[in-house]
């Protein structure tokens, strides 16, 4: 192999691990991507794209959540199983993916929250919800505070 073959592969390599990296890394919120071979999407940062129709045609939904419920973002996710494995990084709290039936591992990083794993059973139809639970992890959740009342003469 000459200089110029050598440099052109080591150019090629470069760009698929760029490439897979970007995959990783970009999911850009509301936007369908195929990573590693299968649709993905990251949403649910508003109360209408969580209601969007649309996403109920993912097989798989995983969803992040940490005290009182509160949405969480920034995790990385990892699915495996019926020989798929896929990894992305969201920034909202939904991870969408459009997986054949069958059985599943997730494992799950979410920033300042820790680390989660289960096992799944992604249905021939409809779809599954993954709920990931954090309750140590996000903001303080705060009650409403009354306005004081003026008594009237």
């Amino acid at each position: 192999m000459n200089f110029k073959q050598s440099a052109m592969a080591v150019m090629t390599v470069s760009a698929l691990a760029m490439t897979a990296a970007w995959a990783q890394d970009q999911s850009t919120e509301d936007m369908p991507k195929t990573v590693d071979g299968i649709e993905t999407v990251c949403d649910g940062t508003t109360i209408a794209n969580r209601n969007d129709p649309k996403w109920r045609a993912y097989s798989l939904r995983m969803e992040f959540a940490g005290k009182g419920g509160q949405y969480l973002g920034g995790e990385t996710v990892s699915v495996k199983g019926q020989e798929i494995d896929v990894s992305v990084t969201c920034k909202g709290p939904w991870v969408l993916m459009k997986l054949p039936a069958g059985s599943y591992h997730i494992s799950a990083d979410v920033p300042d929250a820790g680390h989660k794993e289960m096992n799944v059973r992604v249905p021939a139809s409809g779809q599954h919800v993954a709920m990931f639970s954090f309750p140590n992890a996000g903001g303080e959740i705060t009650k409403p505070v009354e306005a004081p009342r003026i008594a009237s003469r």
